[in-house]
């Protein structure tokens, strides 16, 4: 703080405080001999006439103290400035997401049975329609040998009725008979088979074994996991979004991923966004495919999704802190002028989109204009500036 000295005009109330107050203790010693009553009223008379001047005194030392603070006031300002430009700007929705494989099946047995063969290993690679295990095959195989024998014979016997319908020996029952029992054992042998391909548990795609669920004798049956096999070269990123951005995410919308636990990001696009909205919790889903050409990423990883959901090359856009808001709506502080003559202005905007950084200004401030960044809370609209 300065120390300023008094000015003429309170200099000499000072003086004359302190002359009637001289004054006045002077007469109090010199007429110690008047009447006590006489001379209690000469010093209220005194007193009262001391104090309006004091009052007086003090008025007009808050007057010099105002203008004191006046001209305090009307010195120039510094401050700082950020000088606009046409810049690019976009917008992001920020949610989680997980990795999903689209090819990941717990296989099961097409049939009931005994485990006596496991094929496989976890981490092993396999192609579709490998076979993963099998169950006891004991009474089908003795099936099938018992049906090809009959059929053999049926098959012979055919043969033989077909040579003799041909030199028109035998009757047409006899030959029709024949045909009927050989196919009748055909389809016989082709269901047999079958059931006995149900008795191997296939692959249904390509990839890797992920989880075997049996063991050696154990009974698998119908519905019960036996192995599991995901296709890790055919991974997707998928979220589920509030409702209240349903007008926001669109199909082909650039995405920025981050996998924190893997301390690595990649990048990708919007192929798919449901249509529909989950009833139970207002969300819908998107989807977003994912490379995983080095392996990296596994199912059920969480992902920081970063989804771009505007953008302009040609914006005028502001730091949010700079934006203040009054009655009349948001504005900003601008330095108009040059030298001498510099001064702050306080400009109405209307806002657009914000990411939490910048917001975008959509009317009120134009390239070259010249937004105030320190120091523009204490500004009045009109005050004098200067610049570094």
């Amino acid at each position: 703080m300065k120390f300023m000295f008094p000015t003429f005009t309170q200099r000499s109330f000072l003086g004359l405080f302190l002359g009637l107050t001289s004054a006045l203790v002077i007469a109090c010693g010199g007429q110690e001999s008047k009447d006590p009553a006489t001379r209690l009223k000469e010093l209220q008379a005194e007193q009262a006439r001391i104090g309006a001047e004091i009052q007086k005194l003090q008025q007009e030392l808050r007057k010099t103290s105002q203008k004191t603070g006046e001209s305090l006031t009307s010195q120039a300002k510094l401050v700082q400035v950020l000088t606009l430009n046409l810049d690019s700007f976009e917008t992001w929705v920020e949610v989680q997401g997980t990795v999903d494989a689209r090819q990941s099946i717990e296989v099961t047995a097409e049939s009931m049975g005994v485990v006596r063969n496991i094929k496989v290993r976890e981490g092993q690679k396999v192609i579709r329609g490998q076979v993963l295990a099998e169950l006891d095959q004991t009474v089908l195989l003795q099936s099938i040998e018992e049906v090809k024998g009959q059929l053999d014979f049926a098959q012979q016997l055919f043969i033989k009725q077909a040579n003799l319908w041909k030199q028109n020996i035998g009757s047409e029952v006899q030959y029709l008979s024949a045909k009927n029992q050989k196919e009748s054992l055909e389809r016989r042998l082709a269901t047999v088979q079958s059931q006995l391909d149900m008795t191997r548990i296939k692959a249904p795609v390509s990839g890797t074994v992920d989880q075997v669920y049996l063991k050696l004798g154990q009974s698998a049956a119908m519905g019960i996991p036996a192995v599991r096999v995901v296709n890790f070269d055919d991974l997707r990123v998928i979220t589920d979004l509030s409702e209240s951005y349903v007008s926001r995410v669109r199909e082909g919308a650039t995405v920025d991923l981050e996998f924190k636990d893997l301390n690595t990001n990649a990048q990708g696009r919007i192929t798919y966004v449901a249509r529909s909205i989950n009833t139970l919790n207002r969300t819908f889903r998107a989807e977003v495919p994912l490379n995983n050409r080095n392996g990296l990423f596994r199912p059920n990883m969480i992902v920081g999704m970063k989804i771009n959901d505007y953008k302009t090359n040609k914006a005028i856009k502001i730091p949010v802190n700079l934006l203040q808001n009054s009655e009349e709506g948001p504005f900003v502080m601008i330095a108009q002028g040059e030298g001498a003559s510099l001064k702050a202005t306080r400009v109405s905007v209307t806002v657009g989109r914000s990411n939490g950084i910048e917001t975008e200004i959509l009317q009120g401030l134009q390239a070259g204009d010249r937004v105030i960044t320190t120091g523009y809370n204490d500004l009045n609209d009109g005050q004098a500036i200067t610049l570094p």
